[in-house]
């Protein structure tokens, strides 16, 4: 009879079945963790262009015009997965702002009219977009804000539309004055 207390210890099959365990358990919980990143990472976006926003009214309630910024702090096409170093590339430091740290996102203002600001040309309308590639697929995405002039009526010389952002609630591009995906295909849902 063979002494089994000599020989302790687990078998390849007993591994292999913590090793199937450990697998499963991985697959199930890796993807649940990559869109809870991106989740957090869309949140940069969405906090500055309250910021934005809120230091666009604050300028015009002083200056009775908005102010226009160029994409900073990188070209749209130059976007990726990493965060960039930030850079104002025009109007941002006139505005007042400057994200926290290193963005993910790429920021920009339109203001209409065209020509605006200028001397009896006060720009009364303007949208701010978020663009970012946080998942690193090249296809870019964009939260945006639209504040239409006094008469409601809002830029259209954007990527959001002059409808608004999209409201997922009625599927619709239905969303002036509100921080949101500039359409269905883009923001949290893509993730």
């Amino acid at each position: 009879m063979r002494n089994r207390a000599r020989h302790s210890g687990f078998t390849l099959i007993e591994l292999m079945i913590v090793v199937a365990i450990i697998g499963i358990l991985a697959a199930i919980a890796i993807p649940g963790f990559w869109r809870f990143q991106m989740r957090s990472k869309v949140t940069e976006g969405k906090t500055n262009l309250h910021a934005i926003r809120v230091a666009e009214l604050a300028h015009f309630a002083s200056g009775a015009t908005f102010l226009p910024a160029v994409p900073s702090p990188v070209a749209d096409a130059a976007l990726g997965p990493r965060k960039q170093p930030w850079v104002d590339n025009g109007g941002f430091d006139a505005l007042g702002f400057e994200p926290e740290g290193d963005p993910y996102f790429n920021y920009k203002v339109v203001a209409l009219p065209a020509g605006c600001p200028a001397p009896g040309n006060p720009c009364t309308s303007f949208t701010a977009e978020a663009g970012s590639d946080l998942d690193g697929d090249a296809v870019l995405n964009y939260w945006g804000y639209v504040h239409p002039d006094p008469s409601g009526t809002a830029p259209d010389a954007v990527s959001c539309q002059s409808t608004g952002v999209f409201d997922a609630q009625s599927g619709a591009p239905d969303g002036l004055k509100r921080v949101g995906p500039c359409d269905a295909g883009m923001g949290v849902a893509v993730f």
